[in-house]
């Protein structure tokens, strides 16, 4: 599997940090994922749009859109959940 990628620029702005979204590159659609990885914590791919959930509620960035410091933080954090959850999922249904 190719390494995710996320685009981020850091900027100041009114004296407290933000994140400017700028893209992705290898992050599968929601509709190649398997139905369990999706009912959890999770990100995918749709139409350009990067979603990501924390297993209640879903996000989405667009290229463009600025989060805080701290949701960056917590994105971040639940990407590399998401990737270790994958794993195991698809482990699991190759036996």
């Amino acid at each position: 599997m190719a390494a995710v990628i996320l685009k981020f620029t850091r900027i100041l702005k009114d004296g407290a940090f933000f994140y400017l979204f700028e893209g992705f590159e290898n992050v599968k659609s929601r509709w190649e994922l398997p139905c369990e990885y999706l009912s959890g914590p999770h990100f995918a791919a749709w139409n350009g749009i990067f979603l990501y959930s924390d297993g209640v509620n879903l996000f989405s960035l667009v290229p463009g859109s600025e989060i805080s410091e701290e949701d960056y933080r917590k994105l971040m954090s639940l990407v590399e959940r998401g990737k270790e959850r994958l794993k195991e999922i698809n482990a699991r249904n190759l036996c």
